[in-house]
């Protein structure tokens, strides 16, 4: 088990043992992880806001330069210093974020032997979830999620057939995980969407202003 896992493994039961709710543990757990990554949320957000900005300019710039992908490359490279974008800006926060992602996923795969009380509402958290509740709500949460990300994004075909694919993808992953995977899933999923659409909105509200 890697350190991340045992951090997190150990959080779980420092939350389990003061609420004895196994439920809430992995609540918990997910507010403290969405915490610690929301300076990189953030930073990731800020980047594909940049390269949306330009984007025109780039899609002129592929028009012009067809037929010259050495040109195109180098025109392209000074159009991201001069705006001062770093073309891999939001790839970067989503690689630092993927150990926490393993991580929490590694140990909600197997319950913490610690954990008695596996009950939560009603689900057996260790168990696949047999009234296809979460399933559903997992993936129309990802949908919602995918549509809030494409307003903030410039888009291509293949992007926007993932808006519909992803969703799909997820609700049959989810009918084969445990419920408290799927909690986490469901919460963490919630959480970012919110973000998404709170920093899109705060941003487009701004820009309005400026040209006001």
């Amino acid at each position: 088990m890697s350190i991340i896992q045992n951090l997190i493994r150990e959080i779980i039961l420092m939350i389990y043992n003061v609420t004895k709710s196994y439920g809430l543990a992995i609540i918990g757990v997910t507010l403290l992880i969405k915490l610690i990554l929301l300076p990189l949320t953030l930073k990731q957000d800020k980047a594909m806001k940049d390269m949306k900005k330009i984007q025109p300019e780039i899609d002129k710039l592929r028009e012009k330069y067809k037929d010259d992908p050495q040109e195109l490359n180098k025109q392209t490279m000074e159009l991201y210093k001069e705006h001062k974008v770093n073309p891999f800006g939001s790839c970067l926060p989503l690689l630092i974020q993927l150990p926490f992602l393993w991580g929490i996923f590694g140990v909600l795969k197997q319950t913490p032997e610690a954990v008695t009380n596996v009950n939560f509402l009603f689900w057996n958290l260790t168990k696949t979830d047999p009234y296809y509740v979460l399933p559903v709500l997992n993936a129309l949460v990802t949908f919602f999620q995918q549509k809030v990300m494409s307003n903030s994004t410039t888009q291509n075909d293949q992007m926007k057939a993932m808006q519909y694919t992803f969703p799909i993808m997820i609700l049959f992953f989810s009918l084969s995980m445990p419920t408290g995977l799927q909690l986490y899933w469901l919460l963490s999923s919630l959480i970012s969407t919110a973000q998404q659409y709170f920093l899109i909105n705060k941003g487009d509200d701004k820009g309005e202003n400026q040209q006001k």
